[in-house]
Formats: structure tokens, C-alpha cells, sequence
């Protein structure tokens, strides 16, 4: 179906999209360094710590390149996905971002097939309060699809409904997809080093500095 809009109606149309936040799951509202640690040691054969694995996503620094290749296809399974954990002030920045009005859209790279990661993921985040009623998720149909079209796409739709405030993921690759399309771009320093992120808005090594900038009244939401 096509509509057109007047300039005035469309003008009035786009005033009253919703405004909302792009939010990425994997090392951005959860932390996956345990169950990466842990998953990496399996492979290494060697005891592997959460520091160890930090701002290293493939675990480059520990291991060959085949052995990521093992390493990561282990990651994308659901195995010890119980090992997760929210991120210190996550939670409470979410909140924030709710009490102003604006709408949390979770925009993930955890997929739906071969195997639905969807259920146990929205489960587990209602636990910690993390997706909460009114907040939207969007996860990736299938694992053949590249992270980097499925977001693209999805966030050109999402634009068309919401006014975007920001949004915020750990990969240098996903977040240049939001500064391509004008949205103020968080990077997290949780999977890559700030050096990475030098193209971002605003670097963050965690959740506290985005909400302290919310309560500044320095971002907008």
C-alpha cells in the first residue's frame, strides 16, 4: 500500500512517531564474559578468566584461528546462555528511559532458527527486569542472515514508526549502521576497544555513564 502525505500532514505524522531506543542484547545489556570465559577454556584447554575475555570478542588474543572458529560456533549455540548477566546499571537505565515516555526496542542479533533463542532470552530478561511491559524485541530470523543486513534493514522500518533517540551496541560494525542513518550512536567498550569507536557520538565502558548523562539532562530521552 502506498501513502502520500501533504508536506503539512507528513510534517504533523513524523511529529508524532513515538520516541524510542535502539538497545543491543549480547555484551551491551547483557554480559556474556562468563559464558564466553568458560566456552573459551573449553576449546583453549586451559582455565580462562572473565578479564581475560574482555574487549576481545572472538577471544583473538587466547586462541588460533581455528579454534575461534570452534569457539564461536559454540557462542551461537544456546549452551550456557544461563550464564548471562545484566550489566551493572543497566536495569535502572532502562527504567529511566521508560519513566520519560520513550519506548525500548531491543534489536538483536540472537536468532530464530535453526534453534529459537528468543523464548529462553525474553525469559531471562524479564527475571532482571530488563524487558519490561511496552518494550519491544526483535531478533534475527535465522543464523544465515548477516547481523549487519538484518539490522540495516530493520532499523530503515523502524524509522518510518519511531522517532529514534539513540541507540547503543558493543560492535563497531552494527553501530556505524545507526551513525549512517543520523541516529546518535552509543558504543559500549565491552566486546572492542575505544580506539574502535572513534566515528561514535559517545564512548561508554558502562551503563552508569549513560544514566548519569540521562539524570544531566545531557541525553536526550
Amino acid at each position: 500500500m502506498l501513502v502520500f502525505y501533504g508536506q503539512g500532514a507528513y510534517n504533523k505524522f513524523m511529529a508524532q512517531r513515538t520516541r524510542a531506543v535502539i538497545v543491543d542484547i549480547d555484551n551491551t545489556t547483557l554480559s556474556c564474559d562468563q559464558r564466553r570465559a568458560a566456552l573459551c577454556a573449553e576449546v583453549a584447554g586451559r582455565p580462562v578468566l572473565e578479564d581475560d575475555v574482555r574487549q576481545d570478542l572472538y577471544c583473538a588474543r587466547l586462541l588460533t584461528s581455528a579454534q575461534q572458529a570452534s569457539y564461536f560456533d559454540a557462542f551461537l549455540s544456546t549452551r550456557l546462555m544461563f550464564m548471562d548477566q545484566p550489566y551493572p546499571c543497566a536495569a535502572e537505565t532502562l527504567e529511566a528511559v521508560r519513566s520519560s515516555g520513550a519506548r525500548i526496542i531491543f534489536l538483536s542479533g540472537r536468532f530464530l532458527r535453526p534453534v529459537d533463542k528468543s523464548k529462553a532470552t525474553l525469559q531471562f530478561m524479564r527475571q532482571y527486569g530488563i524487558f519490561k511491559e511496552g518494550d519491544i524485541a526483535i531478533f534475527k530470523p535465522s543464523m544465515d542472515v548477516f547481523d549487519f543486513d538484518f539490522k540495516a534493514a530493520e532499523i530503515e522500518s523502524l524509522k518510518k514508526e519511531y522517532e529514534i533517540l539513540w541507540a547503543i551496541d558493543d560492535t563497531p560494525r552494527s553501530l556505524r549502521i545507526f551513525k549512517q542513518e543520523g541516529i546518535y550512536s552509543i558504543a559500549i567498550t565491552t566486546s572492542y576497544p575505544p580506539a574502535r569507536f572513534d566515528f561514535a557520538d559517545l564512548i561508554v565502558d558502562g551503563w552508569d555513564e549513560v544514566l548519569a548523562r540521562i539524570q544531566r539532562g545531557e541525553l536526550i530521552v
